[in-house]
């Protein structure tokens, strides 16, 4: 009496019957489904869990949306961390579509159309992975450019001169982190204007953005770069010819005898002139920002007024001159820079500009986020990582990505420090114009917006500014 191998053995009949193309595209779209279509249900555990693992992780770090998730790459070990998941991951994905290919019909392995789609199917998993892996070291790159306390070399704000020195802004200076129990965090936003063939560099843009975790408000305030006869934190005045902008680059000199490192003077003076401690800083170089704002294709603004700049420097041996009517206008890289940095003609002023400046970085963040800038993203981060240096921790920027996420409008205050606060177009010294802060004003606003943690509470400020 024979007897029928098939079914006495239900696995074997199952497997000549399971098509190898199949179980293998299964397993594609998750590892483990083609071997439980071929009947193998603990092989179909064993590769399904893993990756259910790592899927369920995902969902974990991306339950505050999609914005914080992004930003956590930011982090180098995430990114790292990140890389090498996924890179396994696909390793895993390849087994798990080749050990499903290899559970199918025996006779029908050797087809080509068999062997074509399981082909097929390895190279889709190695290019997707393979895009994934290239965005992960792209954001690994750029935190550790970023956050690295190495100086860096090159343009941007790590580089050196032509004599191979340092330049101001060439090295990430330490934290002054915020006193146990403090629920105040403060960073100071700073805009290096450095291009080829200067030898030093001035922070032409300083904005302090500055968070009470407790009550979810903001504010942030521009400090005008031309404040001159300015209080030190340490005691003394600055001259009458020097401007705050330039106070890096006269600490690095030995010009100015601070007792703090340069970065850490400027840090220390912008929280002493508004009244609170500053705790971290970000510096931008500016002339890498021209670039960033052609990769992402221009931004979008609203300006308010017309710019007739008779006097601006295109720093390209251009014919000087910047025009722009009123109105909404697209911006490439060239003109977004003309209009951040222009500060000459009717209506426009050092005060006016750094209003400018806030809506452009909006503005370049809304383009950053737009899901058709997503194939730029790597070389996104390249030019962020050789553009932006800070100090603030790289683990704790998705989290203050979160708090400001969820920040409502009419809890941000935008303040400027130009009149009344400042005396404007104060007489020029030695051909330089300058202002001085109205220093009596600025502790009224200061004491408005952070009360008794103002240093100018309780005390009696001078009328008028220093001479």
């Amino acid at each position: 009496m024979e007897t029928n191998t098939d079914s006495a053995n239900p696995l074997r009949a199952t497997r000549r019957r399971t098509s190898p193309s199949l179980a293998a595209f299964l397993s594609f779209l998750w590892p483990g489904l083609g071997q439980l279509y071929a009947g193998r249900r603990r092989q179909a555990a064993a590769f399904a869990v893993p990756a259910l693992v790592v899927l369920l992780v995902a969902l974990f770090q991306a339950r505050q949306g999609l914005t914080v998730l992004v930003a956590r790459f930011i982090d180098p070990s995430y990114a790292l961390l990140a890389l090498i998941l996924v890179l396994l991951l696909g390793v895993w994905r390849v087994v798990a579509v080749t050990h499903a290919f290899a559970s199918g019909d025996r006779r029908r392995l050797q087809r080509r159309r068999e062997l074509a789609v399981w082909l097929v199917l390895l190279v889709a998993i190695v290019g997707m992975h393979g895009v994934g892996a290239v965005y992960a070291w792209s954001a690994y790159d750029m935190g550790r450019q970023i956050f690295s306390p190495q100086q860096a070399s090159g343009p941007g704000p790590g580089g050196t001169d032509a004599a191979g020195s340092p330049l101001p802004n060439s090295t990430i200076e330490p934290a002054m982190t915020p006193p146990p129990g403090s629920t105040r965090v403060s960073i100071l936003l700073t805009g290096v204007d450095s291009y080829v063939g200067r030898s030093e560099r001035l922070n032409d843009t300083m904005m302090v953005v500055t968070i009470d975790t407790a009550t979810n408000k903001v504010a942030m305030i521009s400090v005008p770069r031309d404040t001159a006869s300015f209080p030190y934190y340490w005691g003394g005045t600055a001259p009458a010819t020097m401007k705050l902008n330039s106070l890096v680059t006269y600490v690095t000199s030995g010009y100015v005898r601070s007792p703090d490192e340069p970065m850490t003077t400027l840090v220390k003076e912008v929280g002493y002139l508004i009244g609170i401690p500053v705790n971290y800083y970000a510096t931008l170089d500016l002339a890498s920002f021209m670039t960033l704002i052609d990769k992402v294709g221009g931004v979008d603004i609203d300006n308010p007024s017309t710019i007739n700049d008779t006097v601006y420097d295109w720093l390209d041996n251009s014919a000087p001159g910047f025009y722009l009517s009123a109105g909404k206008h697209h911006l490439n890289g060239r003109l977004a820079l003309a209009y951040v940095r222009s500060r000459h003609g009717d209506n426009n002023n050092d005060y006016a500009r750094a209003s400018r400046q806030q809506d452009v970085l909006v503005a370049l963040e809304h383009k950053i986020a737009n899901p058709g800038n997503a194939l730029n993203l790597p070389g996104i981060m390249q030019l962020a990582g050789s553009m932006i240096r800070t100090n603030y921790p790289a683990s704790q920027v998705a989290d203050m990505v979160a708090l400001v996420g969820g920040v409502d409008s009419a809890n941000i205050t935008q303040l400027v420090l130009g009149p009344p606060y400042s005396l404007a177009n104060a007489a020029p010294t030695s051909g330089t114009w300058t202002s001085c802060l109205e220093l009596d004003k600025v502790a009224a606003k200061s004491i408005e917006l952070f009360g008794k943690e103002s240093r100018y509470y309780g005390q009696t400020q001078p009328k008028t500014c220093a001479s």
